[in-house]
């Protein structure tokens, strides 16, 4: 666990140091008995690196997730995409394990002013997974305002399966999930 952390803290340190201030943004959110933050930093203009961590309650699996990932994301103006990989580490009371997940995101600017809304997913292929993890997916829809040009809430849903060896099908997260983003 504590080697863990660490690699966590370094990972954070190390993008935060060595990266233009203006190009890396701190996230934290909640929701129904969950708690996660994420670092999220410009590596080149249109790739991003970014390290996360996301706690679920003992009803979910007291699941510990850590992920670390690369996404390619050309600035464009009213679309905000992203494709790319993470590896996401699970420790959980059904099992751990960890892989490299697949996936992306995609985000429009609405009618309403300040306003854009969209989703993300990642999936982790049982050809990509090791320990006590067979596959994972996790998915969600948030709703974002802007309130200033570097800070933004969002509010959304969240969902988050894995499949366990020896446990089968788990859900670690399913419900709402309320946060704020912080640009530097």
């Amino acid at each position: 666990m504590i080697h863990k952390m660490l690699f966590l803290v370094a990972a954070t340190a190390a993008m935060a140091v060595a990266l233009p201030a203006h190009a890396t943004s701190i996230s934290a959110s909640g929701g129904d008995g969950a708690f996660g933050v994420q670092a999220d930093t410009a590596l080149l203009p249109a790739l991003h690196a970014n390290v996360g961590y996301l706690h679920t309650d003992s009803d979910r699996g007291n699941a510990k997730i850590y992920t670390v990932g690369l996404m390619i994301a050309p600035p464009t103006p009213l679309v905000h995409w992203a494709v790319g990989a993470r590896y996401q580490y699970q420790d959980t009371r059904y099992g751990s394990g960890g892989g490299v997940e697949l996936g992306g995101s995609l985000f429009v600017a609405t009618p309403i002013p300040l306003v854009s809304v969209g989703g993300y997913g990642f999936y982790m292929p049982s050809g990509a997974a090791n320990g006590r993890i067979r596959h994972s997916y996790d998915y969600g829809a948030q709703l974002r305002l802007s309130l200033t040009h570097s800070i933004y809430a969002y509010a959304g849903y969240r969902y988050m399966r894995t499949s366990f060896e020896g446990a089968g099908n788990k859900v670690l997260y399913k419900g709402p999930s309320l946060g704020l983003s912080v640009g530097f």
